[in-house]
């Protein structure tokens, strides 16, 4: 083989593997691509677009805001926790960004398949 075909070969070869193993924007998820295989996006960072359904602002027994939601995007939904209060409502269209969770114990509590949001916020 000519050294300029090797070259071509391997980059083709390199070109083809990074394709395949770079992850897809994490904006283009959906719920029902989480919850089909949790295994995969277990502890890393999502993003998705959907409707806030259940928004209930919460204080934690020492007094730490926080508040739970579902996100529903025609997928599916998914539990979403976020410290603090978002200015959401419920029915309202939100972005969710956060760390996907497949199992979460948190004392004698255990959480399944939920986005520990760092930010929930309306779009249009």
């Amino acid at each position: 083989m000519r050294p300029k075909a090797a070259i071509g070969a391997v980059a083709g070869v390199l070109l083809a593997l990074l394709l395949v193993y770079i992850p897809r924007p994490a904006s283009a998820l959906t719920v029902g691509e989480i919850l089909s295989n949790p295994d995969r996006f277990d502890q890393k960072p999502v993003a998705l677009i959907g409707m806030a359904e259940n928004v209930r602002p919460r204080a934690s027994r020492r007094g730490n805001e926080y508040t739970t939601l579902k996100l529903a995007d025609g997928t599916g939904r998914i539990n979403v926790f976020l410290w603090g209060k978002p200015d959401v409502q419920t029915g309202d269209r939100v972005e969710v960004r956060g760390v996907f969770q497949k199992v979460k114990r948190v004392g004698r509590y255990t959480f399944r398949n939920e986005i520990e949001a760092s930010s929930v916020k309306r779009t249009r």
